[in-house]
């Protein structure tokens, strides 16, 4: 979990650097907000993390403070561990070390990898599909229907995932029964064609051929955007990467 980030403009992007333009590049949206905007927060997110072996605990009442904590460390190649997010236990349960483990494995070029793990909250219509992991595996791709419903494929903060409970009261676990046979981009064209995230039986009866249009992706905010540029001017590289997406890491769809 550890890396550092390039300043010469000269050397081919890391995938550090591509994860962190991606993650900045994009925004979670909550029902029509950004997750950060949102209004009917509940408590905070609880984390317990080290740094270079040093041991923090706090609280965040905003996503953005995780944000800029893990930007700050990594950048300077520092070590991040994180040891504990919301409830005793809870990462480790929907993020065990096996799914993680199969998550860096899928974190390969060009890969359409089935899916790994569906999570979904037992008490409302949330659902998402989790492909590979980012940033050191401090992130992941995911499929969701956040915004409004409607399916968006993006990579995400774990530290946001987790904080949908504490703040939202969206109580995401583990589908112990899911099982996929279909590579990913199949589940993206599906959404892309109905609007929602399909189930893996349905998939076999809809026609996925011809030309499918992309899943719209929701912008960042514009404080992001500053802080995503102020980078670029700090990090020549990443400059390069403005106008790279999700589906640059994956198969043609």
């Amino acid at each position: 979990m550890q890396n550092r980030l390039s300043n010469d403009q000269s050397k081919e992007p890391t995938q550090a650097q591509i994860d962190l333009a991606l993650l900045f590049k994009t925004e979670l949206h909550v029902g029509s907000l950004p997750f950060y905007k949102q209004s009917a927060k509940r408590s905070a997110l609880n984390l317990t993390y080290e740094i270079d072996r040093v041991v923090h605990s706090r609280s965040f009442m905003s996503p953005l403070s995780w944000r800029a904590i893990m930007l700050f460390a990594l950048s300077e190649g520092k070590t991040v561990n994180v040891q504990r997010m919301d409830r005793p236990g809870r990462y480790q349960h929907v993020f065990p070390r096996t799914l993680m483990r199969r998550l860096y494995w899928h974190a390969r070029p060009n890969a359409d990898f089935p899916p790994v793990a569906r999570l979904y909250d037992p008490n409302g219509q949330s659902v998402m599909l989790l492909t590979r992991s980012r940033f050191c595996g401090h992130a992941v791709d995911a499929l969701h229907n956040l915004a409004d419903g409607m399916p968006v494929f993006q990579p995400l903060w774990i530290a946001d995932i987790m904080a949908l409970r504490p703040m939202l009261g969206i109580d995401l676990v583990h589908d112990e029964t899911f099982t996929a046979a279909f590579p990913i981009t199949a589940y993206i064209k599906a959404a892309a064609k109905t609007g929602r995230i399909v189930e893996e039986l349905e998939l076999f009866s809809l026609p996925l051929v011809g030309n499918v249009p992309r899943l719209a992706i929701p912008p960042s905010s514009e404080i992001i955007r500053r802080i995503f540029e102020q980078e670029c001017r700090e990090n020549p590289a990443l400059s390069n990467l403005r106008d790279r997406s999700i589906y640059g890491d994956y198969s043609p769809t």
